[in-house]
């Protein structure tokens, strides 16, 4: 992925672990998308490439304690 900048850059691998640990929601990761990225075809699409097999086990696991 291309970042706008650096900072940008810090700030969005932040809120992919946010994301990834339910967090924020999809839609506020698609607003990280698109302040951070550079190219807008990836920010169409980015955020659905967060997720993995253990953040959802980890989402499941927080909302059966809730």
């Amino acid at each position: 992925m291309k970042y706008e900048s650096k900072i940008l850059k810090e700030m969005h691998q932040e809120a992919i672990e946010m994301y990834k640990l339910g967090g924020i929601t999809e839609a506020r990761m698609h607003e990280y998308d698109e302040l951070c990225l550079k190219n807008p075809k990836i920010k169409k699409q980015a955020s659905s490439v967060y997720v993995d097999d253990n953040s959802v086990k980890i989402k499941i696991a927080n909302h059966a304690t809730a």
